[in-house]
């Protein structure tokens, strides 16, 4: 039986085949010095570029990681939309691949779990990352 899992992190993914990668990797050198179980979301949405088969990479190597494949564009809204129903987590995290712009969610106190907190380019700073040394390996 599967441990149940504090965060879920929903990423929505369209076309971030050059940054999908790195994003991953910084989310497994962030989330497991926290130590609690967590999931990883991808959701992409209809990519036509090699986001989808990055994604079953993913989920074939990392049983953490869970992806949902949209067989039409629906965009970013229906994408957390998605993530957030199929999320299994007390916590629900939504983070963005592309470098635009950066979400971050938290169960605050008093704050309804799936709060998102969205920042243009120049985001304003997210502790999350400061748990990541660019030097740490997935």
């Amino acid at each position: 039986m599967r441990e149940p899992v504090t965060y879920s992190v929903v990423i929505p993914v369209y076309n971030d085949e050059q940054m999908l990668y790195d994003t991953y990797k910084r989310l497994k050198r962030i989330i497991p010095p926290i130590g609690e179980n967590y999931e990883l979301i991808f959701v992409n949405d209809n990519s036509t570029d090699r986001s989808a088969d990055m994604l079953r990479v993913f989920c074939a190597a990392d049983i953490r990681v869970r992806a949902i494949h949209f067989a039409s564009s629906f965009g970013y809204e229906a994408a957390i939309a998605a993530g957030a129903e199929h999320a299994s987590g007390e916590q629900k995290i939504v983070m963005e691949v592309s470098d635009r712009f950066r979400s971050v969610s938290a169960g605050l106190q008093g704050a309804s779990p799936f709060y998102v907190v969205r920042a243009k380019e120049g985001f304003t700073h997210s502790p999350l990352w400061d748990f990541a040394p660019e030097s740490a390996a997935c």
